[in-house]
């Protein structure tokens, strides 16, 4: 009977395939298992804004500062602390790679708008969809927006296009824009949606009583940015690419 030391080539190649095989297996078993622990760990969560989000605003601004370009939340026992709430949205925003959609009636907001000029200059495409009217109210920051290069859609209609969402990196978009590029090797992202009945403006972030679900849940991702795809399709004609304020 002819022993494994008989073929030492072919025991040497079953070896090497045997080990490639199990090389393979684990590699696969680590890249499972650190999926799963990624996406169980991405955000899905409510937030609330209500009349004793700003009971804490006071000292807030003492610790941060006025004009403080991007605010740090101190420690606040406050549990409807707004500045928080809004660093959530900012801290999302600060995560983004590739994409920005914006569908937003009423845009006001410094903070965040400071936070979407962040990710201008770390090469993120910014897009935005408003309302007819409301783009060019006195204070819109989609003003300063439109003048930093971001386009802008609206539609050319009496109704109010009264969205207000956010998609980060929708799967989608960043689909486009690698074939755009032409880019072979992509940077590791995930999609994000910021969507309730909050406007960004100073009101709702503090004072009104609104909410906003942030998720990176996958199937919601999909629909809002195949609602804001299509929307953007339908106001091709209406692009503001120099938006004035009135």
């Amino acid at each position: 009977m002819k022993q494994i030391r008989d073929y030492p080539i072919a025991t040497t190649l079953s070896i090497a395939v045997g080990t490639v095989l199990a090389s393979e297996v684990i590699w696969k078993l680590v890249q499972c298992s650190r999926s799963k622990r990624e996406k169980a760990s991405r955000v899905h969560e409510a937030i609330v804004f209500n009349e004793l989000g700003e009971i804490c605003a006071a000292a807030h601004m003492r610790n941060n500062g006025i004009g403080s370009q991007k605010p740090q939340v101190s420690p606040c026992c406050n549990a409807h602390c707004s500045l928080r709430n809004v660093a959530k949205i900012a801290e999302q925003i600060d995560r983004a790679v590739y994409s920005i959609d914006l569908a937003i009636f009423t845009f006001s907001s410094l903070s965040l708008a400071d936070a979407l000029k962040r990710a201008l200059q770390r090469g993120v495409i910014i897009r935005i969809i408003s309302d007819g009217e409301m783009v060019y109210c006195t204070g819109s920051q989609i003003t300063m927006l439109a003048q930093l290069g971001v386009p802008v859609r609206v539609p050319i209609t009496t109704n109010l296009m009264h969205n207000k969402f956010c998609i980060i990196d929708g799967v989608e978009r960043v689909e486009e824009i690698r074939l755009l590029r032409k880019l072979k090797w992509m940077r590791p992202c995930y999609s994000i949606v910021i969507s309730g009945s909050l406007n960004w403006t100073a009101q709702g972030l503090g004072g009104n009583w609104e909410n906003s679900i942030i998720t990176a849940d996958e199937k919601l991702t999909a629909t809002f940015q195949a609602e804001f795809q299509r929307m953007w399709r339908a106001f091709g004609k209406t692009e503001a690419s120099q938006i004035q304020p009135k």
